[in-house]
């Protein structure tokens, strides 16, 4: 595997060995009508049944089609196809977008017979192959989130003879090692984006089956499973989106098609990404009520107050998941009184919790005892109190033990799950909350095997994650104003499914270095449009730390620092005329954001490097560009070719550190590129521009 250096070229995609055009307001009816038509041969999904091939045993099924069903810019069609011998039911859900050239679908699989099924195995969603007539393949992907500078590394695959790609999600959670996002390239400036929506263990291949051609197959990494009369499986979610021009390109219209269609609501509406102040749960309330009041009194722009762990139990909180009472030694009035204050100032609350996780020896252990999944000794995997890895990365994707004899919620049973709904809508309702934050610091995926017997296995995985997704579901339905962060020990949990219910606000647990935040940005942004990271603190921190930690989305301290617990109220010693003229900048800044996404610099982890991106929003006719010049760097100034403005037009360009502006024409910005200069070191430079009117 290769790490991304520059922006480079892309993509096409084929049916049946043959090449088709891509066009951008067809492709979907198109490749709908031909994939999901009367020809079970190009259905683009396989499976083993009693150990047949799904090529060999579909065409002998009853194949029936329902006609489609425009809703909106989205038109729904179902195939369904039938085993006249087993009864085994297979429904392709399947929704086609007029508005972008993208197609998801969604099996299930059912049985309608009488009798358990036969073994019904290697489930791919996705199994497709791809032609690239004009030259080898790239893959373009990127690492999870793997707790270090490495997280969301963009990553190039060539695919020349006898190549062979295997990816999965690691342990469990669906982004801890690889997100599930892919853009297949080849050299003739068209492609096809790939991505899957499964908050499990998914597993995706891409092997050169034949010369200038790729099969791609994705879906649940283990299914060898019999299904009893009357029980209904899923499978992971495809999306497959198809363009023209370079891969940014595509990616850009990824990012658009994401925030149209996968974005979280609120009452309804469309997600604004906020500005969050994190503290620490192990804090006194009279010291949260006084930060809040101070907010207030300012007038600083602070969507969300946020409480992170140890507000519960006892201390520590590693130990107590499992006892969510909370604690009077800090909150003796319980935690009403810091979301009452809160909303009286138009502010909002956020509250964390590991609803997943069940530590031995808390009130859920003696409760809940048999809702909860159990691990043998050889499947355990510890980190914090034993390390069996000296590989940080892969021991911290693995890990399913931080206390001794740690057990997993069984979100897959219908008990269990009906409970956990109702005591985390009751925390909604009781304590105010206007965030619900999940965190989830153990790999499932043990848990969930352990718990299979040998011809049902993937069976506990498929419920759980149908379980937590109808958790989430229920919860927001009955709680409209509320939306979920989704953590994972940092952004392992990210995927097509979690994006339209959740954002990963916390997209790292390795927050703490600049640089490392500049290269998950850079990584991240390709894939994720709303997202966010923390452990800096405006107007007392560098320039150079905080515009290194802006996104769509900012987690800050203010009179805190994160964990460290406060005192004394926040009267005096901050300076907090600074903090809020920055917030106020980045609140200024923040729609950009939400625009397309253009790498101006390669990645890189070194310190004597630039590294420097674009968001462009040209519905606005603006945009900015962030630069930074590391520690190291003997280059003073720099100069970077912009993307995606009008040749024709003039541009005003403001640089943040200085009160000039200069126009510039959009040809020359697009063909020679705009100037920066960075004398500090380590140093940044903000520069917006807009049409000059």
């Amino acid at each position: 595997m290769n790490t991304i250096s520059i922006p480079v070229a892309l993509i096409l995609i084929t049916t049946s060995g043959v090449a088709r055009p891509l066009a951008a307001s067809t492709i979907s009816g198109d490749w709908v009508a031909r994939h999901f038509g009367n020809n079970t041969a190009v259905l683009p999904l396989s499976f083993k049944y009693g150990g047949r091939s799904s090529s060999e045993v579909l065409p002998a099924w009853k194949l029936k089609q329902e006609l489609p069903k425009p809703r909106g810019v989205q038109r729904s069609h179902t195939v369904r196809l039938t085993d006249p011998v087993t009864g085994l039911l297979i429904e392709c859900e399947v929704t086609q977008y007029t508005n972008h050239p993208a197609v998801e679908w969604v099996l299930h699989f059912e049985n309608t017979g009488t009798n358990d099924t036969p073994i019904l195995e290697n489930i791919s969603t996705l199994d497709l192959p791809l032609d690239s007539p004009a030259g080898n393949a790239l893959v373009h992907y990127a690492r999870g989130a793997t707790c270090s500078m490495d997280d969301f590394q963009p990553l190039t695959e060539p695919m020349g003879p006898g190549a062979r790609l295997h990816l999965e999600a690691g342990g469990g959670r669906s982004s801890s090692d690889f997100l599930p996002f892919f853009n297949w390239e080849i050299p003739s400036r068209e492609g096809v984006i790939i991505g899957l929506g499964w908050s499990g263990e998914w597993a995706a291949d891409f092997t050169q089956s034949a010369p200038k051609q790729t099969r791609i197959k994705a879906g649940l990494a283990l299914t060898h499973l019999k299904l009893h009369p009357g029980e209904r499986i899923r499978s992971p979610r495809v999306a497959l989106l198809y363009y023209k021009g370079d891969w940014i390109d595509g990616q850009n219209q990824w990012r658009r098609f994401l925030l149209e269609h996968h974005r979280p609501t609120v009452n309804g509406h469309s997600l604004v990404p906020p500005l969050l102040n994190g503290t620490w749960g192990r804090m006194h309330a009279s010291n949260h009520l006084a930060n809040i009041k101070a907010i207030a009194a300012a007038n600083l722009p602070v969507d969300y107050y946020w409480i992170d762990a140890e507000w519960f139990g006892r201390v520590p909180w590693w130990q107590n998941t499992g006892n969510w009472q909370v604690n009077k030694d800090f909150y003796p009035q319980g935690l009403k009184p810091l979301s009452d204050l809160l909303h009286q100032s138009g502010r909002r609350f956020l509250l964390w919790f590991e609803p997943e996780r069940v530590c031995e020896g808390t009130p859920w252990a003696a409760e809940l005892d048999k809702w909860l999944l159990a691990l043998p000794p050889e499947r355990k995997v510890y980190r914090w109190e034993k390390q069996t890895f000296p590989d940080w990365v892969k021991s911290e994707s693995l890990r399913n033990q931080i206390k001794e004899n740690d057990r997993l919620v069984d979100l897959g049973n219908p008990q269990a799950r009906k409970f956990i709904t109702d005591f985390f809508s009751d925390c909604v309702r009781e304590y105010g909350l206007d965030c619900y934050r999940h965190d989830a610091n153990i790999a499932p995926l043990e848990f969930w095997r352990a718990a299979d017997a040998p011809d049902r296995q993937g069976m506990t995985e498929i419920r759980w994650v149908e379980g937590l997704y109808a958790f989430w579901d229920e919860l927001l339905r009955r709680h409209p104003h509320l939306i979920i962060d989704n953590c994972a020990s940092g952004g392992r949990r990210i995927d097509l499914e979690t994006i339209e219910r959740s954002t990963p606000f916390w997209r790292t647990d390795f927050p703490g270095d600049p640089n490392g935040k500049q290269c998950h940005t850079y990584g991240l942004s390709f894939w994720v449009p709303l997202n966010a990271t923390g452990s800096v603190t405006p107007g007392r921190d560098s320039e150079y730390a905080w515009r290194s930690t802006i996104s769509s989305s900012v987690v800050f301290g203010l009179f805190n620092n994160d964990e460290a617990s406060q005192t004394v109220p926040p009267f005096g010693g901050f300076p907090i005329e600074k903090a809020r003229a920055a917030l106020e900048q980045y609140r200024r800044l923040q729609p950009c954001f939400l625009g397309d996404y253009y790498p101006l610099s390669g990645y890189s982890k070194a310190l004597d490097i630039w590294m420097a991106w674009q968001f462009h929003r040209a519905d606005l006719g603006e945009g900015l560009v962030q630069a930074f010049r590391r520690d190291h760097s003997v280059y003073e100034s720099a100069r970077f070719k912009l993307r995606g403005l009008q040749p024709d037009a003039r541009y005003r360009i403001v640089n943040l550190d200085s009160p000039d502006t200069k126009e510039m024409s959009g040809a020359e910005l697009l063909e020679k590129g705009l100037p920066v200069s960075i004398a500090a070191r380590p140093g940044s430079a903000i520069l917006t521009y807009h049409i000059a009117k």
